[in-house]
């Protein structure tokens, strides 16, 4: 991968990184994961198991999980012409929009019966969970779409880690803050936004 497309900006003499990957993926993916399944999970292990067991089992699982996403997407860079993944992309992200527009997820948490170490089940249940996820997918679009396989990755696990913390320190009382009903309608909204926007050669 050619590190110089990262550079995008220049004034007086100083180059400045493109960050539009990074955060377009991080806005993305916090909204979407928050109140998702995982979210749930890790609420609900947490108030069973040491929090930064649990934590620490969750980061490396989003680690795993969005790094194959991010080779995917290399891959089908590398390989499907740019035309193709703006429609595709377009396409897919309009998909995620509308579902999660009509998701009717709640704050409930189900009960959770881990065996062993806290931190490989907080492991084993979030990339089982996440495995072809719509996380995982829409890390492989934006890498696909950006070819910004390190922002999309940094953007991504910097907003799953983000999510996860508040679901470890403020638990069920993060839904009474934030109204999830809100969230989804704001997430669907965006996705669908980038949708249009990729279709639209943007």
């Amino acid at each position: 991968m050619d590190l110089k497309r990262f550079w995008k900006y220049s004034i007086k003499g100083h180059e400045f990184m493109d960050i539009t990957p990074l955060l377009t993926t991080f806005s993305l993916i916090a909204l979407a994961e928050f109140g998702d399944k995982t979210q749930l999970a890790v609420i609900a292990l947490s108030a069973r198991y040491d929090r930064r067991k649990v934590f620490s089992g969750v980061i490396f699982a989003f680690a795993l999980v969005t790094g194959l996403g991010v080779l995917v997407g290399d891959v089908l860079y590398r390989f499907i012409p740019q035309d193709v993944i703006q429609i595709l992309a377009g396409l897919l992200f309009l998909a995620f929009g509308v579902l999660m527009l009509l998701s009717k997820e709640s704050c409930e948490t189900e009960e959770t019966n881990p065996i062993g170490n806290p931190l490989l089940s907080a492991f084993s249940m979030i990339a089982l969970a996440e495995m072809g996820d719509k996380t995982q997918l829409s890390a492989i679009t934006l890498v696909a779409k950006y070819d910004s396989p390190y922002l999309v990755f940094a953007g991504a696990l910097l907003a799953l880690g983000l999510i996860s913390l508040l679901g470890i320190f403020l638990g069920k009382k993060l839904c009474e803050i934030v109204p999830l009903s809100k969230i989804k309608l704001g997430a669907g909204a965006m996705f669908i936004l980038f949708g249009i926007m990729f279709l639209a050669g943007y």
